[in-house]
């Protein structure tokens, strides 16, 4: 991810410095550009972020759920504009929390595809009713573009711990205007997607996707609220044997996909990403569907995660955010210090996207 998201920042304009603690993903960068290297540790990093002159307009970290925490404080502790992929909802708590306390310039954790895109995509579908919301569905999918490696017809294409964890973990959902707790991979139903007609999709509930577009969609009424993954269907009751009635380890899970969920020839058979919302309120219904496909250069699912957080990083190092004031729903309010998806103008984030090549 942090390779895309270089190549995404740069060709906004940006001078981009990227660290790694793995030279090969350090030495992984935009052809011809210097400013990526190896540290040792996030220390390291640190070091050179605070030596940098002139200090850097915003800090992107593509890390491990269980190494943003660090960066992220350190970030608030500074003064420096910061934003990250997220995904664990402890982990983005702790951080947010202490930017309200601290915080002296914008901070947005879960900024990705989901969380990220789709949340964003959940608050245009919000707008565009200009009545009482009744529901909110977000749904997203990162895909082989042809069914391969059975019988998970799937194939890794971001972080296997981030992916261990969406299974494992509980889920928040907004049901009846009462947040509820609810076990991942439950939820299961079966759904149809216009650009894949005629194959065969499911969706269930897994962790993170939502973010907080529960609590904001609770404290406006909203009566039901939830987020799910898509997959070609019959994959989520085999990864529910291997954790529920197998009780495999992280490590032989991580191992399962690792080696049976390869993909073996990007070009052949790359990945797709899909990503669906739909937006209810009384009688009208606002729909959104996107396919993000690969290419030569990257997954689609490096696009659709990577493009989606600089479109907004892009936006935050230009000083968007700071102290701005907008008009929503017929009053005035000043964005806060800890940014969510309403923040986000619509328009101009997928302006942002469409010049990195992607369409919505």
């Amino acid at each position: 991810m942090g390779t895309a998201i270089a190549y995404a920042m740069d060709k906004f304009g940006f001078e981009v410095v990227g660290m790694d603690t793995n030279l090969a993903a350090a030495n992984n960068m935009p052809e011809g550009n210097k400013n990526f290297f190896p540290v040792n540790n996030v220390e390291d990093i640190f070091k050179n972020i605070i030596s940098n002159n002139p200090r850097p307009d915003v800090v992107i970290s593509s890390l491990p759920y269980h190494q943003t925490k660090k960066v992220g404080k350190w970030c608030i502790d500074n003064e420096v504009r910061y934003c990250d992929l997220g995904g664990r909802v402890d982990v983005s708590k702790s951080i947010n929390d202490y930017a309200r306390e601290r915080a002296k310039l914008p901070i947005f954790t879960d900024l990705g595809l989901a969380p990220g895109w789709v949340n964003i995509l959940a608050e245009e579908g919000y707008r565009r009713i200009h009545h009482k919301v009744d529901s909110v569905e977000m749904m997203v999918g990162g895909l082989p573009a042809i069914p391969s490696n059975p019988p998970l017809n799937y194939t890794v294409t971001w972080s296997i711990d981030g992916l261990i964890n969406e299974y494992r973990d509980d889920c928040l959902i907004l049901e009846n205007e009462e947040v509820k707790t609810v076990k991942g991979m439950d939820g299961l139903q079966d759904i149809e997607f216009k650009f894949l007609e005629g194959e065969p999709l499911e969706a269930f509930y897994t962790s993170g996707g939502a973010s907080h577009t529960i609590e904001a969609m609770r404290s406006r009424g909203v009566k039901n609220c939830s987020y799910k993954t898509i997959r070609y269907k019959g994959h989520r009751d085999v990864v529910d044997f291997l954790i529920r009635r197998a009780k495999l380890s992280d490590d032989c899970l991580s191992q399962f996909f690792e080696n049976g969920c390869i993909i073996h020839d990007p070009f052949m058979n790359g990945d797709v990403v899909l990503i669906k919302a739909v937006v209810k309120g009384g009688d009208v219904t606002w729909k959104k569907e996107i396919i993000v496909g690969y290419d030569n250069d990257f997954s689609a699912m490096q696009k659709a995660t990577a493009f989606s957080i600089s479109s907004v990083a892009k936006l935050m190092a230009e000083g968007y955010f700071d102290a701005r004031r907008e008009q929503f729903r017929g009053y005035w309010r000043t964005l806060p210090i800890v940014l969510d998806y309403s923040s986000v103008p619509y328009d101009q984030f997928d302006k942002n996207l469409k010049e990195l090549g992607v369409t919505s």
